[in-house]
């Protein structure tokens, strides 16, 4: 869900609320939250429940300092003030650290739900909260004068009318997984419409950061490139496939896309088309789908060099073990060989476990000719 600010700024409506009440700003704030990751499923870009309790405390903290203004008289004639605070304030009455706070507040910049923060040395800081948590309406926003004793943590009182906690279950609302796990099973052609359309627009928001950041297109345009990628790199969704299916093939498609970037940093030479062509199906040439088999190399080499150096670690754990050395020195080799087959099932890798195979075949062999 994309929410437009600008045009909120420069509109000048004057709000109707008397009284900003905390169930209802609550109610929005989960509401955005919610929206904002039903369209992120990146990790590294949600809202987790920590960034959602910090948000919730800015929200009511927020209307308190509203409704103070509202009791001593202020109308809010020119639109609704902004939230004047202090780090060190938010991060008592959280229960953290100044810094966890500052990521807290990075993390809600990026997800628009503080859409402007402002630096006023000892007095604090100034933060302009989206409109839509407070009033769709309002679109004009003013500095509220914040009362001295805020900094000496006056707001400490809200502590006990926050409840951050999450049962498990309202904690794993913010992944992808806990929203999916009812329709594991589910196929692509049962799959809701919703769910993807979003991996399309996440894919191009992604590689538009990395392969398209100076570009700047047209709706129009966006349209075509969208339902170019619909075509090449999700084949229109015709393959059948689980939720969990389609979300590691989104995770192969992240990768691809940093391959490509890689590939561009390391020449200024290089370049690939624009991307309007680089999606288009009728490209054959240099076509985003023949990162495929590039991938599938890289995997399969990062593969061999992983189980190179496993095999590696298993030989040398024989030949300390036959001298009488190493961590696995007082165990007997059919513990030592239980071990390591343990450990090396768990990668899954049947080629593993054929040169674990062979490896051991080669040290067995070896004691026989001695």
């Amino acid at each position: 869900m994309i929410y437009k600010y600008n045009c909120m700024i420069n509109e000048e409506i004057k709000p109707s609320r008397l009284y900003y009440n905390f169930s209802s700003l609550f109610t929005a704030t989960k509401s955005y939250i919610d929206n904002y990751n039903k369209d992120n499923f990146e990790l590294k870009s949600r809202i987790n429940a920590n960034h959602r309790a910090t948000a919730e405390l800015i929200t009511r903290l927020y209307a308190k300092q509203l409704n103070k203004a509202i009791s001593r008289g202020d109308s809010f004639e020119d639109g609704i003030p902004g939230f004047k605070t202090f780090n060190p304030s938010l991060a008592s009455c959280k229960g953290c650290t100044v810094r966890t706070i500052i990521n807290h507040k990075d993390r809600l910049k990026a997800a628009g739900f503080i859409i402007k923060e402002v630096h006023h040395g000892k007095t604090g800081i100034e933060l302009w909260i989206n409109p839509l948590i407070f009033d769709e309406r309002v679109k004009n926003f003013h500095p509220l004068v914040q009362e001295h004793q805020e900094q000496k943590n006056n707001n400490s009182d809200v502590n006990s009318l926050i409840n951050v906690t999450r049962t498990l279950q309202e904690h794993h609302k913010n992944t992808e997984e806990s929203r999916i796990s009812n329709s594991v099973n589910a196929k692509a052609n049962e799959l809701e419409p919703a769910f993807l359309q979003r991996l399309v627009n996440n894919f191009w928001k992604y590689a538009r950061s990395k392969l398209f950041p100076d570009n700047i297109f047209s709706k129009e345009e966006e349209l075509k490139i969208l339902a170019n990628i619909t075509t090449t790199v999700y084949r229109n969704f015709e393959v059948k496939g689980s939720y969990k299916d389609w979300k590691e093939y989104q995770d192969s498609l992240y990768k691809r896309v940093e391959m490509v970037k890689r590939w561009l940093d390391r020449n200024p030479y290089r370049w690939i088309p624009t991307a309007y062509l680089y999606f288009h199906p009728h490209n054959k040439r240099n076509n985003f789908k023949n990162t495929y088999q590039w991938y599938l190399k890289q995997q399969n080499l990062k593969r061999n060099i992983r189980n190179r150096i496993l095999i590696q670690k298993a030989e040398k754990e024989w030949i300390d073990h036959d001298k009488g050395e190493g961590k696995h020195k007082d165990k007997s080799r059919l513990q030592l060989f239980r071990l390591q087959l343990k450990h090396l099932e768990s990668y899954r890798d049947k080629t593993l476990l054929k040169a674990y195979e062979n490896s051991l075949q080669k040290i067995l062999s070896k004691d026989l000719i001695k």
